[in-house]
């Protein structure tokens, strides 16, 4: 590949990217162009394959990612968003850790430097959360969105979180390793709320960081289908329960969780579904049961989150206005 049209070394820590993939050749490509237009050095990118599609020939020997700045692994087999990031970690390098979906982009040049500058800013936070928009109307993604702590704060403030979101986010790799990561078995959905309860756990905590932005297409290639989403985002709302919180949270957390499978789905095979698979994890499960510590639960709800609806985007009882874009939010009983 071309040199690099960058400015020159820095002397900061090594700032990795990961990016986990299967058959979005297309959409990798805009990432990692995104990725490499970063002025900060040093950086590296690892980028962990499932893909069947053409993907890997991109990679080979003079084709447009042979790049010293990028390492590819290819496995063989599905593994699953947690698993590959995961695996990233494992073959990354940096302090700092950014992860992106396939189907995202970078905007700007100085993520990296915005990274190392708030991680240094922060001794007390160890993930960042970047702000998230739609790639085709830039408008911010609320569903993307961690909750804001307070109702007069918006996606456009920066504030502590109760999560992070997958689609972009950094984390220092000594609270990665120290928590154990992401949970291998979750597959698709939750994995980040679960580490996330956990990072909180340790004292450390997440900043939402809308000086950082990337955009999301949501591209549905290498998909599951959406009645498989609905049911595994069940499935895992149920795990994440199981393996972080005091019972009472859980027996409501199933109910709850169990009820908006059987609604979404409308499907009575796919409430079996998840309670035979919860089923035959019982035994892993209960294994992996570390319930958080009563602080970090009073912390959870200090940021008005209802731990056992806990979901991905706003809280069920906001409302965002929207003029063009997110301007106030307001709570509706």
């Amino acid at each position: 590949m071309s040199s690099e049209n960058s400015e020159s070394d820095a002397d900061g820590p090594l700032v990795s990217f990961v990016v986990a993939t299967y058959n979005r050749a297309d959409d990798l490509a805009d990432v990692l162009d995104s990725i490499l237009d970063e002025r900060y050095r040093p950086f590296e990118i690892v980028v962990v394959s499932n893909s069947t599609d053409e993907t890997s020939s991109m990679f080979e020997p003079g084709a447009r990612f042979d790049h010293d700045r990028i390492r590819y692994y290819h496995f063989d087999g599905r593994m699953g968003v947690p698993q590959a990031r995961n695996v990233g970690f494992d073959l990354a390098e940096g302090e700092y850790v950014v992860t992106l979906d396939d189907d995202a982009v970078l905007t700007g040049t100085d993520a990296a430097r915005r990274v190392v500058s708030l991680f240094d800013e922060h001794d007390d936070v160890d993930v960042l959360a970047f702000q998230c928009r739609d790639y085709y109307s830039d408008e911010i993604a609320l569903g993307e969105t961690p909750d804001p702590p307070a109702f007069e704060m918006t996606p456009a403030d920066s504030y502590r979180a109760t999560n992070f979101v997958g689609v972009g986010n950094a984390i220092r790799r000594s609270t990665f390793e120290s928590v154990g990561g992401y949970p291998d078995h979750f597959v698709y959905g939750f994995e980040e709320m679960d580490l996330s309860l956990r990072i909180h756990d340790t004292g450390a905590d997440i900043l939402y960081t809308p000086s950082i932005v990337v955009k999301h297409k949501g591209s549905n290639a290498g998909r599951i289908t959406d009645l498989e989403t609905r049911r595994r985002l069940a499935e895992n709302r149920i795990k994440l329960a199981v393996r972080n919180l005091p019972w009472r949270y859980v027996f409501f957390t199933a109910l709850v969780w169990s009820t908006y499978a059987l609604v979404v789905t409308r499907r009575l095979s796919s409430l079996v579904e998840l309670l035979t698979e919860l089923y035959s994890l019982r035994s892993e499960l209960l294994e992996e049961r570390a319930v958080v510590d009563a602080k970090t639960i009073r912390r959870i709800k200090s940021r008005n989150t209802m731990l056992f609806l806990w979901y991905y985007g706003p809280h069920p009882l906001r409302i965002f206005g929207r003029d063009g874009n997110v301007d106030r939010l307001k709570w509706e009983i």
